[in-house]
């Protein structure tokens, strides 16, 4: 993802209501994706008031805006949507779908903006879908002005990618080698099963 300019809005650094993300970074911000907020935008009636969807906001620096001006939101319309539309993350919906969703799900993750070993290699800051995470203010600041970017990853890839912090990183792992071993221990459930059927039937013949 090519990094926004910046955040617009006066004291951008503390991320007040009247600064503006481009939609890209809204739909990350409403930890949805780009497709799900275009069709809220364009869900939006104009006869039946504010509609489903976040406000739209165009700028209007340079002269009236027209329809290839990229669309901007402002972050306390997209802070009282969130509120307002309080519902499970991706990462949620993933992990309880068991290691299908955990392998094939891709999800946003915070990266550092330049490799720290060797070109092409990931280092994870954290999930970008936690808005209980007490730094997501903050990373969306250097987000938006380039210090770090985002990435779509799977759990797995992510998992085992390079994280910024052991603690993050083992934290992440906990839950997919959980999932791992649930997998693991239905299978074997499973198999003791089919050995016991077996032997019940063999038993059944004798007789």
């Amino acid at each position: 993802m090519a990094p926004p300019e910046e955040i617009k809005g006066p004291e951008a650094d503390a991320l007040p209501d009247t600064a503006t993300l481009p939609a890209e970074l809204a739909a990350l911000y409403l930890c949805m994706s780009p497709a799900q907020l275009a069709d809220l935008r364009k869900s939006k009636r104009p006869e039946r008031g504010a509609g489903n969807g976040p406000s739209v906001i165009r700028p209007v620096e340079g002269g009236p805006a027209g329809p290839k001006d990229p669309v901007l939101y402002q972050l306390g319309t997209l802070r009282e949507y969130a509120k307002a539309h309080a519902a499970p993350s991706d990462y949620d919906t993933a992990s309880k779908s068991g290691m299908l969703g955990w392998v094939s799900a891709k999800l946003p993750f915070f990266a550092e903006r330049e490799p720290r070993i060797k070109r092409g290699k990931r280092v994870l800051i954290g999930g970008a879908w936690d808005r209980a995470d007490p730094l997501r203010e903050k990373r969306f600041i250097d987000l938006a002005k380039g210090r770090i970017r985002f990435t779509s990853l799977t759990c797995a890839e992510a998992a085992v990618s390079l994280w910024a912090d052991v603690a993050s990183h083992a934290a992440f792992a906990e839950k997919g080698l959980a999932l791992l071993n649930g997998e693991t221990q239905a299978i074997e459930a499973s198999l003791a099963a089919t050995r016991d059927l077996a032997a019940a039937s063999k038993s059944d013949a004798a007789t």
